[in-house]
């Protein structure tokens, strides 16, 4: 038994100097420092929370061999909590991806290098949740929950397998309570991609304030028997709910033929890809159901 164990605790060490090679320090806020991965040879991904947007000319990213070096945002998307950074010296060794999907029961590593050294803390992947809404407006589809301590300065670090192949980035800035949370790395590639090329990530927007309402019984056969829908309390001026004639009172129960019931609901259904498209969107007005066309705009 032992001798399994000093092997286990091997093999821990091991993946945890893996994945030090890719794992860098994020200097880019006062205070304590943060962590990022090594994306590229010249892309470092962090945690948006740890950037300080009035202290992104003066950016230091800690290098694995010990020296460090200028960084600069090559993008940031708030309501996932991720930004991407662009190194001075193009010399960063990328992160390895795992070949299987975290699991729930699995173990996992958290690693951070808030100083010079590799930190470390050993959990177990609780399980995966989503889709939810961030408290920076962001939906997520899908995140890790991990059951491990999260030391100052991991934001931005990753979640590793017990074979040192990352598997999320961990974050203490999407405000969820319970365990540590880690993006998919999936999804962290995806938003990635995004940032390289745009800078930003555009979500579709409607420009209505609402609140979800009951269905009475007439506007309940109205929507086809939902029970629920969305009462348009506010409509911004000049936004694309009042260019396409939406009125303040309208009940708005489907998208496109989408039911909805509540915000999540209609964020869900306002995707990136959505942007600049038509859409119907069907209310209930004056004990009729009406299809309007809205032209989704963008909110960055």
């Amino acid at each position: 038994m032992a001798t399994e164990l000093t092997s286990f605790s091997n093999q821990l060490a091991d993946a945890v100097q893996s994945a030090g090679a890719w794992t860098v320090r994020v200097q880019a806020r006062r205070g304590p420092a943060a962590s990022g991965i090594a994306l590229a040879a010249d892309l470092v991904l962090t945690a948006d929370h740890v950037v300080d947007p009035s202290r992104e000319d003066s950016i230091r990213i800690g290098l694995p061999d010990g020296s460090e070096v200028g960084g600069s945002v090559v993008g940031r998307d708030p309501a996932t909590d991720i930004a991407i950074l662009r190194v001075a010296s193009g010399s960063l060794t990328p992160a390895t991806p795992g070949a299987d999907e975290p699991r729930t029961g699995g173990l996992a590593v958290v690693i951070g290098r808030p100083g010079s050294q590799l930190n470390a803390s050993l959990g177990l992947i609780t399980g995966m949740a989503g889709p939810t809404r961030t408290r920076r407006g962001g939906m997520l589809e899908r995140f890790i929950m991990v059951d491990a301590v999260m030391y100052p300065g991991f934001s931005g670090g990753p979640l590793v397998d017990t074979e040192g192949h990352v598997l999320g980035m961990i974050t203490s800035g999407l405000g969820f309570g319970g365990p540590a949370v880690a993006l998919p790395w999936s999804l962290v590639t995806q938003v990635a991609e995004t940032l390289k090329t745009h800078g930003k990530v555009a979500r579709g927007y409607l420009g209505i304030g609402s609140q979800p309402v009951t269905l009475s019984a007439q506007a309940k056969e109205l929507a086809g028997g939902q029970e629920r829908g969305l009462l348009v309390i506010q409509v911004a001026e000049g936004g694309p709910a009042a260019t396409g004639g939406v009125l303040q009172g309208d009940i708005l129960v489907k998208l496109d033929g989408n039911p909805i019931g509540n915000a999540d609901d209609l964020q869900g259904l306002l995707s990136p890809n959505r942007v600049g498209s038509s859409v119907t969107a069907s209310v209930v007005r004056g004990g009729e159901l009406r299809d309007v066309s809205v032209t989704v705009g963008s909110r960055e």
